[in-house]
């Protein structure tokens, strides 16, 4: 009940809640748990997302190969968004961190809004990512399969953002 009633709370409750209810037992009523969980779950999204466009950077460097010397547009834009992935996992980790010295009770004003930073630093780095797919034209196979990806990063990030800022200690 506790984990359906902080989800409510959220952008996308019913993904929040898809995504947590298995750890209801491990959460129980605690908000901290709660949140961490869900950074460590977002961890593990972003760590997908990036893999996904792992590939596709490794399968649009092949087909750049032939080309001599040619940077494709599309493999710029790849090689930025992994690169935006990354920061968003470095990010995550740092919430997490920050997550654990909120039980020490010193300074919890101050934690929470590290954490919300690190959080928000996150989903910006998530736009940031697909941008670059709005700017310049690019497959739209690969566009589709960043988007899709991403988009579904950023959901759970913004989740993750809502628990944090509804977190009450």
């Amino acid at each position: 009940m506790f984990v359906k009633t902080a989800c409510n709370s959220t952008t996308y409750p019913d993904k929040c809640y898809k995504s947590l209810s298995s750890y209801s037992s491990t959460i129980k009523s605690d908000p901290i748990k709660l949140c961490t969980t869900a950074l460590k779950l977002n961890v593990n999204s972003a760590k997908e997302a990036a893999s996904v466009i792992s590939k596709l950077l490794k399968k649009s460097q092949k087909s750049a190969a032939g080309r001599k010397n040619k940077m494709l547009p599309e493999k710029l834009i790849l090689r930025d968004c992994l690169e935006e992935m990354r920061d968003t996992i470095v990010e995550l980790k740092q919430a997490i961190t920050e997550m654990k010295t909120l039980r020490d009770g010193d300074s919890v004003p101050e934690h929470m809004t590290n954490v919300r930073t690190w959080v928000s630093a996150a989903l910006t780095d998530e736009g940031t990512c697909t941008d670059g797919f709005e700017e310049i034209k690019v497959n739209k196979e690969t566009k589709k399969k960043v988007t899709k990806v991403v988009e579904e990063l950023a959901t759970t990030t913004s989740n993750t953002l809502a628990l944090i800022t509804n977190l009450s200690y």
